[in-house]
């Protein structure tokens, strides 16, 4: 398992230890693994894997949902045909909860989409839904960022789907019978800011607001894109929300920091991570 705040570098350290151990790649990203999410999700190119081969990229529309149900389905099967090969496995990627998910030895429950809950639960600002699911789960709301609306959002349908708070749910045991071992790049957090600093002038360079342009005509009605921090922004820049351009970069910046910043206070404070 390599995970770790975005642009810390995971790809670059899962890709060096895949090469030196005969491994594959399952990606655990909550946006790469849409299609045409290139430039946003800072998804690998072919010709930065250096020939290690990736799984779970590219694999749903960008109108369609993806759940963390979901990400266990596909990357157990993924998992059973990379061993079948005889190779050895790295899952990597900074969304934790498709990760512990996968590795939990439970079931989660099935909970379906309720389409007509989400359009409803969309229309309310990040701290209404909050509100909303601490009311309903006070214990999940306070593992999740107000600002996560997608996940806000799901944890409100998974509540009302079961009936009880998510937190109260007994999950049924399951055998994964993995031998996990974790590992993160070692980076300083001034050091971080500065690389998501550099790496979103890049983006903007490699065409990220044509790349928004063009995804937002080809999926008008996707939350996906308009909830994803890059092309948020420039939804907001488009309502009228920031004055100018250079304004909405810097949102960008800024997020993207506070969410890093999330991500490495948490992941430093699991003992069973190696900084590497």
């Amino acid at each position: 398992m390599i995970t770790g705040a975005t642009c810390s570098g995971k790809t670059k350290l899962a890709i060096k230890i895949a090469k030196e151990n005969n491994a594959e790649i399952i990606c655990a990203d909550s946006r790469s693994v849409y299609k045409y999410l290139d430039i946003v999700s800072a998804k690998p190119k072919q010709s930065e894997m250096e020939g290690v081969r990736h799984h779970l990229l590219d694999i749903i529309e960008p109108n369609q949902d993806f759940s963390a149900g979901d990400f266990v389905k596909y990357a157990q099967i993924a998992l059973e045909d990379i061993k079948k090969r005889g190779k050895n496995v790295i899952i990597a990627g900074g969304t934790w909860f498709y990760i512990k998910s996968f590795l939990d030895e439970e079931h989660l429950p099935k909970i379906g989409i309720d389409k007509t809950l989400r359009d409803k639960l969309n229309k309310y600002s990040p701290d209404e839904l909050w509100k909303i699911l601490f009311e309903l789960d006070p214990v999940r709301a306070n593992q999740i960022h107000k600002n996560n609306k997608d996940k806000v959002i799901r944890s409100i349908e998974m509540c009302k789907g079961l009936n009880m708070p998510i937190s109260c749910y007994k999950r049924e045991k399951k055998s994964q019978n993995l031998d996990a071992k974790w590992f993160m790049p070692k980076i300083q957090r001034e050091e971080l800011y500065e690389r998501i600093n550099k790496r979103v002038d890049s983006m903007l360079e490699m065409g990220l607001y044509k790349e928004w342009q063009k995804n937002k005509t080809l999926y008008p009605h996707s939350k996906i894109l308009e909830n994803t921090i890059g092309y948020k922004e420039f939804f907001e820049l488009e309502s009228g929300i920031w004055q100018d351009f250079n304004q909405a970069v810097e949102k960008i910046k800024q997020r993207t920091r506070n969410f890093a910043k999330r991500q490495l206070t948490y992941f430093r404070s699991n003992l069973n991570i190696i900084e590497i």
